[in-house]
């Protein structure tokens, strides 16, 4: 079982969602910080805990710059159902391949931040519960550059030029 630390890369994974599409990690990464939730039951009342405290922190997340993912390799169709049941506005992913076994996951919950360079910012394996530990999430979310640091200068120049005429 792997054991992954902070800093180190982050296992891509290519998952079908509840938004009826593959997500790929990689892909998420290049425009935003990732908060991956490993879970194994949709009806255990401990995940729908956890799965709230995401959906409540959503906004906030957001201005961090992060977007949410959930894993389970509960069957597509329960997670769609969860979804629609707790509306939740983030997509829950089918682990068919058991793509969390990358990240140690065992079938605790578990927590991963993933930088824009796809590497663990922060990660909690067991989480007991996300609420207590999304204050820890949002201040490595804040150390995280901005996105449009990295970008060349004349890119932001023929930006600024294009809104501004």
């Amino acid at each position: 079982m792997p054991s992954l630390s902070i800093g180190d890369e982050a296992p891509n994974f290519d998952l079908s969602s509840t938004e009826d599409a593959v997500l790929m990690l990689r892909d998420e990464v290049a425009r935003t910080s990732v908060v991956v939730y490993f879970f194994a039951d949709p009806t255990n009342a401990g995940a729908h805990r956890d799965l709230d405290a995401l959906s409540q922190h959503l906004d906030r997340l957001a201005r961090l710059r992060a977007r949410v993912l959930a894993v389970s390799p509960a069957p597509l169709d329960a997670l769609k159902k969860l979804q629609a049941g707790r509306k939740l506005l983030f997509p829950l992913l089918h682990d068919d391949r058991s793509f969390s076994a990358a990240y140690g996951v065992t079938g605790d919950p578990a927590l991963v931040v993933v930088s824009r360079k796809q590497r663990i910012l922060w990660l909690a394996n067991p989480v007991d519960a996300v609420a207590e530990a999304l204050p820890q999430v949002e201040k490595a979310l804040e150390k995280e550059p901005s996105p449009a640091k990295s970008y060349p200068k004349s890119v932001i120049n023929k930006l600024v030029d294009k809104i501004v005429n």
